[in-house]
């Protein structure tokens, strides 16, 4: 407990301690970071809680921790010997927790143009004057700076963050920037065999999770395109979880078999609607038994502007996607 206690000390954040089925019951889903000692684990693995990110064992034998792992779907932390790594974790958990709305995309299936989408929230978000990014964490994503016509922008993509870990300092000024809003992006690849750039693609999970705290800290809005779901970060702390579903028969039991596969609680649906997708989004909510946030639909502007590799959802028009993307807004940062 005293290594736990220095630790939470160094990241600058006061843990709450919870003995009883009733207090960590009512703090497990809203706490950003839980620690469980093996003395614990009974009691913890005995109220049969969901399974979350951000559960971490915590004490000084690898094996007694080791037993409790698999039924807790957490990481081990032998301590003293990971002391450092402890107070990393909280204090990436502390900033996480802070002012950003943190927002991440999931397709229910291919096609449905959620790379778009992410883009066209951050364009709208930045209109409204809030600081905007746009996180790729699709491993096979095609490059959020080509959609947003920003493939020959300057600025750090992935491969540039490779070696980030723990608290890094803001990267407002450093990350290419399109009409306002910053992106993290993968770059292409033809970039990076030429010498000097690292492997296309996302790094590991330690450098993600410093980008999104330090993006968490100096944006307003943060929204992370996972393609069809990534696995390279865990969730991030007070994060909504956005399931984007086609309006029709097939695009409704992906998005259902992919919520199911990814494990998503407290999710919110946007159905694509559009020629070949006719279901009414209330219906697929219904089906799905997802709270609806919004829909989006088949816009010729959007087309365009990406045949042409230029911003998308800036259009001014009242009706049509700009505006629907608009509403999804006001959602996303009410």
């Amino acid at each position: 407990m005293e290594q736990v206690l220095a630790a939470a000390a160094a990241a600058g954040v006061h843990p709450e301690l919870a003995r009883e089925a009733a207090q960590i019951r009512a703090g497990w889903r809203s706490a950003p970071c839980i620690l469980v000692s093996a003395e614990m684990a009974p009691l913890v693995c005995g109220i049969a809680l969901e399974a979350r990110p951000g559960v971490h064992l915590v004490g000084s034998s690898l094996a007694e921790l080791a037993d409790w792992s698999a039924m807790l779907q957490a990481s081990v932390l032998v301590l003293p010997d990971q002391t450092v790594l402890l107070t990393s974790i909280l204090d990436q958990g502390h900033v996480g927790a802070g002012e950003a709305h943190v927002v991440r995309v999931v397709g229910g299936s291919g096609g449905l143009g959620v790379s778009t989408l992410c883009c066209a929230l951050g364009q709208r978000a930045a209109d409204r004057g809030l600081v905007a990014a746009v996180v790729e964490l699709d491993p096979t994503g095609g490059g959020l700076d080509l959609v947003l016509g920003a493939e020959t922008a300057p600025g750090w993509r992935w491969h540039d963050l490779r070696q980030a870990a723990g608290h890094i300092d803001s990267l407002v000024g450093r990350l290419p920037n399109v009409s306002g809003v910053d992106v993290v992006a993968h770059g292409r690849p033809e970039t990076l065999a030429g010498g000097g750039g690292g492997k296309h693609g996302l790094p590991g999970a330690e450098a993600v999770r410093a980008v999104l705290a330090s993006l968490s800290r100096t944006h307003d809005l943060v929204v992370l395109d996972a393609g069809q779901g990534s696995e390279t970060v865990e969730a991030w702390p007070g994060q909504r979880q956005v399931l984007v579903c086609g309006a029709d028969v097939r695009g409704v039991v992906a998005a259902q078999s992919r919520a199911w596969a990814l494990g998503l609680h407290d999710v919110e649906l946007v159905v694509r609607t559009g020629a070949a997708r006719r279901i009414a989004p209330d219906l697929v909510a219904e089906t799905l038994g997802i709270p609806l946030l919004g829909s989006f639909g088949d816009d010729r502007r959007v087309t365009r502007a990406a045949e042409q590799a230029a911003p998308v959802g800036r259009g001014r028009g009242r009706r049509g996607y700009p505006r629907q993307v608009e509403a999804l807004v006001d959602g996303l940062v009410a």
